[in-house]
């Protein structure tokens, strides 16, 4: 890395943005990963990993970086990066190769400017956060797990409390007071399938920022007309406060972008100005110069030449240095607008992947609780049930963009990313009996 000590007044040039590199993962590559569990060093970048940049010997660089719903990874002044379907080592070669050479403005503590070359090889880049392991099912907690190396279905499954099987979740005596219970629990479920679906319509027609969007209709859900309606207006104002909201960070951002640059462009023509004005000025010192030097001239016309020319050249390196901070306000409130912009992706990402959670184990549950309903007059209770408690793997995985639904072993090593559904398979009557006994 070259350090120059140098004055300067002049802006720094733009920050140069990477081209768009492809990927490549097959669908089989994926089955035996699935199958024999991913090396650490093999996990690829994804929407929602964190790395760490640093620089050596210049910590105050440093800084953590996301990446964004797109794949892609904003390292601040180095510019943006496609960092998806990369390793870590990837991306840092690709830094380092698009940094060298590079300049960067720095400020000294009395606000001067001093410029920093980069050759490269002293970025580096690591991962320091995978996207979490998401399970959902018939667990004790469902929700976010902390994605560690090696882990497997069976550990994401203890992390959650264990299996906890809906089937079990109320007393089993067939007896009016039980068909209330299961008959409550199936309102429950479906209040929540349907909070679930109208949130999954408000936060996809905020992404996709139209308005008009179709809103669910009463042949996709369980509760009443009046329950649905109430549903989806309470989802259109926390939209319409979302909007009102972010039509204040663009119009704040506009503003102040509106306001740099009309300050640059009077900056940039008083820049002219000056420059004209101290030309001229060392012309007439010249000229002075060459007069006196010919006898022509008093000596005593040097001293205040020389003062006027030092003028209008302090004034310019004013200029100068206004403009160069203003450029740097400027690139900054971009780099805000921007970062605004992929964080509200994100939430909205989050909040709809959430509900689409949600949306499945109400789905799972209401399933469950209405196969008990149907066969609360049947043979319960008889040979026909099953024995030992045993549950599946269900991994839902995005492979080359696309989801898909991969059945697992409880021993499959999970990765960054992983949905999983735990469902559990078989009950013994002896299992329902001794969990009744223990909710009574």
């Amino acid at each position: 890395m070259k350090l120059t000590r140098k004055k300067i007044f002049h802006s720094v040039p733009a920050l140069f943005r990477l081209s768009s590199l492809a990927r490549s993962l097959c669908a089989a590559l994926c089955l035996f990963v699935l199958t024999h569990g991913p090396a650490a060093a093999d996990y690829k970048l994804e929407p929602g990993d964190q790395i760490r940049l640093s620089l050596t010997g210049l910590d105050g660089l440093s800084f953590d970086a996301i990446v964004d719903a797109h794949g892609n990874v904003n390292l601040k002044w180095l510019g943006h990066f496609e960092a998806k379907g990369l390793l870590a080592d990837e991306l840092e070669n690709l830094v380092r190769l698009d940094a060298a050479g590079k300049i960067v403005k720095q400020y000294n503590a009395n606000g001067e400017i001093y410029i920093i070359q980069l050759d490269g090889d002293e970025i580096e880049v690591a991962r320091n956060g995978y996207r979490p392991i998401i399970i959902g099912g018939d667990v004790a907690r469902t929700g976010q797990i902390d994605f560690r190396p090696a882990i497997t279905a069976r550990e994401a499954v203890a992390l959650a409390g264990g299996v906890r099987s809906m089937l079990l979740a109320d007393d089993v005596t067939i007896d009016p007071i039980q068909l209330m219970r299961w008959q409550t629990t199936y309102g429950q479920a479906a209040l929540q399938h349907a909070q679930a679906i109208v949130q999954v319509w408000r936060t996809t027609s905020e992404l996709r920022q139209d308005l008009d969007m179709p809103p669910p209709t009463h042949a996709q859900v369980s509760v009443s007309n009046a329950v649905l309606d109430e549903l989806i207006a309470e989802q259109i104002r926390i939209r319409a406060v979302n909007q009102e909201n972010e039509a204040g960070e663009r119009r704040y951002f506009e503003d102040a972008e509106d306001q740099a640059e009309q300050r640059i462009e009077i900056l940039k023509e008083q820049e002219i100005e000056l420059a004209k004005a101290l030309a001229s000025d060392e012309e007439e010192e010249a000229r002075v110069i060459s007069l006196i030097e010919r006898g022509l001239a008093a000596g005593s016309r040097i001293a205040d030449t020389r003062r006027t020319t030092v003028l209008s050249a302090t004034r310019l390196l004013e200029v100068e240095e206004d403009l160069a901070a203003t450029n740097l306000v400027l690139t900054r409130l971009k780099r805000d607008r921007e970062l605004y912009e992929q964080q509200r992706s994100l939430v909205l990402l989050q909040q709809r992947r959430d509900a689409h959670l949600a949306l499945r184990d109400a789905s799972l549950q209401m399933d469950t609780i209405a196969k008990y309903l149907a066969g609360a007059s049947s043979e319960i209770g008889t040979e026909s049930l099953i024995s030992d408690i045993d549950y599946s793997v269900t991994i839902f995985r995005v492979v080359d963009g696309e989801l898909q639904e991969l059945r697992a072993e409880k021993m499959t090593q999970l990765l960054p990313g992983d949905s999983v559904e735990i469902s559990v398979e078989q009950v013994t009557q002896q299992t329902i009996q001794q969990t009744t006994q223990l909710t009574e």
